[in-house]
């Protein structure tokens, strides 16, 4: 090839880049070899049981599984047995901060390694797109990562899961004071991406706050519950009035019995309107069909109280799951670090997550009959969690 064609075929390249970049957005790295990849391909990992290793505390209740080995080949073998029947996936990665602390491809990668980035999106890339094919159709995928990778993961993510299916990123405090050591800003907080299989599926509706949850006392066939004036009373008594919603305003006819009820008038029947103790004449939270509805789908409660009929609707099991998380319960030195120190006899792992924070992501994810999986499992706080 002569200089003049070279030259050309440089400024051919350089345009379609700038054409790609220009008109694309995502992640471009230097796919890395792997050697249990490589492997993979031509052979199939075999798992075999430890019989000395179990741990059976009772023969009635299901068996939890521990695989010791490299991941992928886990994975891969996974794949035969458990193809679309994983409820959660939780991952807790090596956050490639640049220590040499993981190997990858029988080679530490450490800050100085120029390819550090797309070694670890190599590594992760490998064994996402055999993770995903393990979760069921409603599965759920949660990874958690600090700031060193996290625009990176998320842009693989997106390209993984589908960014319609990202459901959140939380921002968890682990240790409100930070980290002493760090320069600039002191880390305390790190990410958890959360994902669906599929578009549609969402977290579960529960509370997770101990002090919320103790409010919801009573349960039915639906769920737990505490009743709720009918009335729309705020707090600090005030609430809304007859003249602002006059729609809501309407009278409601109740049988002796308290167990039908009616719009209209009714012999036997008594007239309830919402009105309060003092006289103030408020509405109730919903239009009059509305109401009935919600009584005929076993949402509302009648009670005599001091003579007085009062009309209660079940306020069911909710809270707002907001995008950061800064309870005390996640503080991962008291709740992991310290915890495996009272229970090992000393510090064998760096940095474990809060055993509490992954409780409260099983309990949004999964109900009591799931599967878990998690293949960076560490020091193990998702199965203590499960």
């Amino acid at each position: 090839m002569s200089e003049k064609d070279l030259q050309k075929e440089i400024l051919d390249l350089k345009a379609q880049v700038k054409k790609l970049q220009k008109n694309n957005l995502g992640l471009v790295f230097e796919d890395k070899p792997e050697d249990v990849v490589t492997d993979c391909q031509e052979n199939i990992p075999v798992l075999k049981e430890v019989k000395t290793k179990r741990i059976i505390s009772d023969e009635q209740n299901p068996n939890n599984l521990l695989i010791e080995g490299d991941n992928y080949h886990s994975l891969s073998v996974l794949n035969y047995t458990h193809r679309k029947k994983i409820d959660l996936i939780y991952i807790d990665p090596p956050y490639n901060t640049g220590a040499s602390v993981w190997k990858y491809n029988n080679d530490y990668v450490d800050k100085e390694d120029a390819y550090r980035h797309s070694k670890w999106l190599s590594l992760m890339r490998h064994r996402l797109n055999i993770a995903k094919e393990l979760l069921k159709d409603d599965g759920f995928f949660v990874c958690a990562i600090d700031h060193n990778e996290l625009f990176t993961l998320g842009v693989l993510l997106d390209k993984i899961f589908g960014e319609e299916n990202r459901l959140g990123v939380v921002s968890v405090v682990h240790q409100a004071r930070g980290r002493w050591m760090d320069k600039n800003f002191s880390a305390s907080n790190e990410f958890m991406l959360v994902y669906s299989k599929t578009k549609g599926t969402n977290i579960r509706n529960i509370v997770i706050d101990p002090e919320k949850k103790e409010k919801f006392v009573l349960q039915d066939e639906k769920g737990l519950y505490y009743l709720k004036n009918y009335i729309a009373i705020q707090g600090g008594g005030g609430g809304v009035t007859r003249k602002d919603k006059p729609n809501f305003w309407y009278p409601i006819y109740v049988s002796k019995d308290l167990k039908k009820v009616s719009l209209e008038k009714k012999d036997g029947y008594e007239k309830v309107l919402p009105i309060t103790d003092s006289g103030r004449e408020l509405t109730w939270i919903t239009i009059s069909e509305t109401f009935l509805e919600r009584f005929n789908d076993g949402e509302v409660e009648i009670k005599r109280e001091k003579g007085k009929i009062v009309i209660y609707r079940k306020f069911r099991e909710q809270q707002i799951i907001t995008t950061h998380w800064v309870d005390s319960r996640y503080n991962a030195t008291s709740h992991g670090t310290l915890l495996l120190e009272k229970i090992l006899g000393k510090n064998i792992f760096d940095y474990p997550k809060s055993l509490y924070l992954l409780v409260d992501i099983l309990k949004l994810t999964t109900k009591e009959d799931a599967t878990v999986l998690d293949f960076f499992a560490g020091s193990g706080t998702t199965g203590h969690a499960v």
